[in-house]
């Protein structure tokens, strides 16, 4: 149980040509950090987590190099780890939490969401071993018992070229496939053609899907409000981050009450006490916090107990093989988000203009994910395995 070694991987793919775009924001550089812990029974553990500035940087001649980020794993991770009982990770947790705010706390350029990213991989290898000690799966570990979890599929995204008719074709084969719940981006266009977009997703899906629309932060107060009148009519089951960044949650609350559509929000929420924060304010009916992005499985389970006691679902953001886990064992779990996997498209499906998330090619295997639920496998830890041939084609070095 004795920790022998840290190791980490950082992976970049080449950049998308032309990029995806959220509301507000491309997606064009896909980036993961991976964490391995080995222990002196044999065992090791996997965490990884992605969407971290500071993960890699560019060389002078534009080649990715190792961040920022990178060094807080090797200066104080490494070191802090080996030697230590596996078993003892809220004690570890405690501990690299509290380089957070200690003195001189970024003293080697590291950004407080770099650490907590690095925390959060740490953590998940962590609860890996745990499971494959006790030769269970995680959610099994956390005392979940059905291993097939709701999916909803994160589509719609903007992309130059892309039209509605591409939309709707787009919606038609997620539809085809089983989902029972569909998310697209609004707030990137004019309200005039989002609502197009509404429209036509949402009569491509038929009546009995859930459809779920993502603003990104795009719109002010009137135009959240607005604009969720203008979609309300669609039967919206959530509308995700409604109102900019800088306005706060109690315009969440107004949009939700004055626009007439439940919001979802919480991805951002670095730690239990923002999420504690969120859910006193009375702003979202559903809870997305990451622990992909911040705090490890660790942190996730103290904010479903937080959401628990006031009703309110947790339906995670990204990272659903980790995420599905978590959402099997609480008994607020509601549903994990998943993206378009290149491997199971063909010409025919015409699906060019939508999001495709290469990083599943970083898994040799993973859950099976059908009829709009991911299978959870009933195999000890987390329940996928390393493409190591695509980690070595990925892997950036110093």
């Amino acid at each position: 149980m004795k920790i022998t070694k840290v190791d980490f991987d950082v992976l970049v793919w080449p950049e998308l040509d032309p990029p995806f775009w959220m509301s507000l924001l491309p997606v064009n550089r896909p980036h993961e950090l991976i964490i391995r812990i080995t222990t002196d029974d044999g065992l090791t553990g996997v965490g990884h987590t992605d969407q971290l500035a500071g993960a890699f940087q560019l060389g002078s001649d534009g080649t990715p190099q190792l961040g920022s980020a990178a060094k807080f794993v090797t200066d104080e991770v490494q070191p802090y780890l080996v030697g230590r009982n596996s078993n003892d990770i809220q004690q570890i947790w405690d501990a690299l939490f509290s380089l957070t705010y200690r003195k001189q706390w970024n003293k080697n350029g590291w950004t407080r969401p770099q650490m907590m990213a690095v925390i959060a991989a740490t953590d998940m290898a962590l609860w890996e071993l745990r499971a494959k000690r006790s030769g269970i799966p995680v959610y099994k570990l956390l005392g979940g018992t059905d291993p097939g979890v709701l999916c909803y599929m994160a589509g719609g995204y903007y992309r130059e070229g892309k039209s509605t008719d591409h939309l709707e074709r787009e919606m038609n084969v997620f539809r085809d496939q089983g989902f029972k719940a569909i998310k697209m981006r609004v707030g990137g266009d004019s309200l005039e053609v989002d609502s197009e977009r509404v429209a036509v997703s949402r009569s491509a899906l038929g009546p009995d899907a859930r459809l779920m629309l993502d603003a990104n932060e795009a719109y002010t107060a009137d135009e959240g409000i607005r604009a969720a009148r203008n979609f309300k009519e669609h039967d919206i089951f959530w509308f995700e981050e409604p109102a900019r960044w800088y306005e706060g949650e109690n315009v969440w609350k107004r949009v939700a009450e004055e626009g007439g559509i439940p919001v979802a929000g919480g991805e951002q929420a670095a730690t239990r006490w923002e999420s504690q924060h969120l859910v006193d304010s009375g702003a979202i009916s559903y809870m997305e916090f990451d622990c992909m992005r911040t705090g490890g499985p660790s942190e996730w389970l103290k904010v479903a107990e937080i959401c628990e006691t006031v009703g309110i679902p947790m339906a995670p953001h990204h990272g659903p093989l980790i995420h599905a886990h978590l959402v099997s064992a609480v008994s607020n779990g509601l549903m994990v988000e998943v993206f378009p996997d290149p491997a199971l498209y063909g010409p025919a499906d015409e699906l060019e203009f939508t999001r495709w998330d290469r990083k599943y090619e970083m898994f040799s295997s993973f859950p099976e994910i059908s009829d709009g639920y991911l299978r959870l496998p009933d195999i000890p830890g987390w329940g996928f395995e390393l493409d190591e041939d695509a980690v070595g084609r990925l892997r950036v070095s110093g």
